[in-house]
C-alpha cells in the first residue's frame, strides 16, 4: 500500500490542458456540425454563426456573465484569469482571418457585417457594395455619373483591386478615396472588448470582470470569448506556439471558460 511519500511525490504532476481542452472542443464540434442548431459548411462558417447570431451556446454565456449566483462569479473569474493567462503567454495564429494575429480580448475579429459604403469627396462618388458574395467597387464623376472605375471580386483582395490597370490610371485622391472606401468591405474588424481608459470605472460604459474592466456589452463580450476560444483550438490544432507552463495555463482556463456552457447544452 503506498504511503505518504508516494503522494507527495505525485502533487507536482502537471495536468495536460492542452488535451483536456481538445476533449471538450470535440464535443462542442459535434455540437455545431451536427445538432442541427448552427449554420455553416465549415468550422470558420459555424463559429461565425455562433458568434454572431442568438444560439443557445452564446444566450448561455450572455446568461453566465450576467448571473448574480456563484455559478456566474466563477465563470467571470475564469474570463478573467483567461485574458491575464493571453497577455503573459503571447500566443499567435493566422488561422482565423489569414493574417497572423494576436489572441487577445484585446483585438478580436469580428465578422464585418457592413454590406455597404458610400461618400462624395471632391469631385467623385465612390461606393463599395457587397451584393450576394461579390464586392462592387465604383468611382463616379459627381456632376456627369460616369462611371471612371469600376470592379467586381468575388472575395476581398485589396492587391487585386490595386492592380486593376484602370485603378492605376486614377489620380492619387481618386486612388486613395477608392481604398478608402474598400476597406470598410473588410471581411472582419479588429475590435477590443477591453474598456478604454477613460470608460473605467463608469458604470454605464465598464463591466468589472475579475481584476479587469470590459465594455458595458455581455453580448459582445460573448462573441469575443468564442472568436478567442476557436483561435485557441486553432493555434493548438496546428502547433503554432511551444508548449510551456504559461501557455498550459492558458488552456487552463480556456477549458473552463469551454466547459461550463457546453454541459448546458445537453
Amino acid at each position: 500500500m503506498p504511503g505518504y511519500k508516494d503522494w507527495i511525490d505525485t502533487i507536482d504532476i502537471r495536468i495536460d490542458y492542452y488535451s483536456a481542452f481538445m476533449k471538450a472542443w470535440i464535443a462542442f464540434n459535434a455540437w455545431y456540425n451536427y445538432s442541427g442548431e448552427i449554420a455553416g459548411k465549415n468550422d470558420k462558417e459555424h463559429i461565425d454563426s455562433i458568434a454572431q447570431t442568438s444560439n443557445r451556446f452564446r444566450e448561455y454565456i450572455v446568461n453566465l456573465l450576467r448571473a448574480e449566483d456563484s455559478e456566474g462569479a466563477s465563470y467571470r473569474d475564469n474570463v478573467a484569469n483567461l485574458h491575464e493567462a493571453l497577455q503573459n503567454a503571447a500566443l499567435m495564429t493566422q488561422e482565423y482571418i489569414g493574417t497572423r494575429q494576436a489572441i487577445s480580448f484585446s483585438s478580436v475579429a469580428s465578422k464585418n457585417l457592413n454590406a455597404a459604403e458610400r461618400f462624395d469627396y471632391y469631385k467623385n462618388h465612390y461606393e463599395c457594395t457587397r451584393i450576394r458574395g461579390k464586392i462592387i467597387t465604383s468611382v463616379k464623376e459627381k456632376s456627369t455619373g460616369v462611371e471612371i472605375f469600376h470592379f467586381d471580386q468575388d472575395e476581398y483582395d485589396e492587391e487585386a483591386l490595386q492592380q486593376q490597370s484602370v485603378y492605376v490610371s486614377l489620380t492619387p485622391t481618386q486612388r486613395e478615396s477608392c481604398l478608402r472606401c474598400y476597406g470598410k468591405m473588410t471581411p472582419y474588424v479588429i475590435e477590443s472588448v477591453l474598456s478604454k481608459p477613460e470608460d473605467v470605472g463608469s458604470p454605464d460604459r465598464s463591466k468589472k470582470i475579475g481584476a479587469y474592466s470590459f465594455v458595458k456589452d455581455d453580448v459582445k463580450i460573448s462573441r469575443a470569448i468564442v472568436v478567442v476560444l476557436y483561435m485557441l483550438r486553432c493555434c493548438l490544432a496546428h502547433g503554432d506556439f511551444s508548449p510551456d507552463e504559461a501557455s498550459n495555463n492558458v488552456y487552463k482556463y480556456a477549458y473552463e471558460v469551454l466547459c461550463i456552457p457546453l454541459k448546458k447544452l445537453r
